[in-house]
């Protein structure tokens, strides 16, 4: 759960220094540093609750993870035994309205298991981990109803941030199923792809003030040529993917894209950032039932992150 802006980051911040000569940092059991603000509700976390967190989660100066302008998170206390040298120690020492703030060395975790870090997280690495308890429900029927809520006002913001840009930019668009926005650029007139369908597409990446992150048209990404992928199958981010479902062979459109249907909370580091939203140029150059053969090194910065 801790993986799915600097927002909360300085709003952490500030409470730092504010609290500063009051609060000293303690250690969990397992050695890791933290700082804990107390809130002013006394309703205490227990084992079996499940609880609702602001988090950021950061690498030095880089963001890993942010619920800053995207959705809570939710996690089962308990479920799981307490980590070592990991926030979970501390989830029954926590009140509703409690802050923390954890730093774990990347040292500790390359002793401990070297094989397990990502290749960005180098010796000398800090992580930061900044959370508050936003709710505490004592079953999963409560706090699912609460997420519900927060996933609805969230799509809901989502999609008037793109729906100003689009009012702005005086353009018609359709929405697929999920709540991405296409604007049709040329009519294809071939058939429509379909689910399980192997399509082949020219495409461009853009952030929403234009600045371009990935494309196979552009060399200077380094991957030229079409690509072709097994659509609806999960291979692709689902603003992409909705879209192309919709698309005739030979048509051109370009894609809005909000940050729930690309790479939401996490992003996709160093080039998209947590809770961003994208937009794609796509042209649907072909669809077959079998998969064509392409170059190795012809790959994408579009596809959905591996599944842990």
């Amino acid at each position: 759960m801790m993986k799915g802006k600097a927002g909360l980051f300085l709003l952490m911040t500030a409470i730092i220094v504010a609290s500063c000569g009051k609060t000293s940092y303690k250690k969990t059991p397992g050695g890791m540093p933290y700082k804990l603000y107390a809130g002013k509700d006394t309703q205490k976390v227990m084992a079996g609750n499940i609880i609702k967190l602001t988090v950021t989660q950061k690498l030095n100066d880089s963001v890993l993870f942010t619920t800053d302008n995207g959705l809570p998170v939710y996690l089962m206390v308990g479920q799981q035994e307490p980590q070592p040298y990991d926030v979970s120690e501390l989830w029954t020492s926590l009140k509703l309205g409690d802050s923390l703030v954890a730093t774990q060395m990347v040292d500790t975790f390359l002793k401990r298991a070297p094989d397990r870090l990502p290749p960005s997280f180098k010796k000398g690495d800090r992580i930061f981990t900044h959370l508050k308890v936003q709710g505490i429900f004592a079953n999963d029927s409560l706090a699912r109803l609460d997420e519900d809520k927060a996933r609805k006002e969230f799509a809901a913001n989502e999609s008037k941030a793109i729906e100003k840009i689009i009012a702005d930019k005086k353009i018609s668009t359709v929405k697929t199923p999920s709540g991405a926005f296409m604007e049709i650029l040329t009519p294809g007139t071939g058939p429509v792809a379909d689910t399980g369908n192997f399509v082949t597409v020219n495409y461009t990446g853009s952030f929403l003030n234009g600045e371009k992150f990935d494309s196979n048209v552009d060399s200077t990404f380094g991957h030229p040529g079409a690509y072709s992928y097994n659509a609806g199958m999960g291979e692709m981010i689902k603003g992409f993917d909705e879209a192309v479902l919709m698309m005739q062979k030979g048509a051109k459109i370009r894609v809005y894209v909000p940050s729930s249907l690309g790479y939401g909370s996490s992003g996709k580091p160093p080039k998209i950032k947590p809770n961003e939203h994208l937009m794609f140029e796509i042209e649907l150059v072909d669809i077959k039932d079998k998969m064509p053969q392409q170059p190795m090194n012809n790959m994408p910065q579009i596809q959905v992150q591996p599944k842990n």
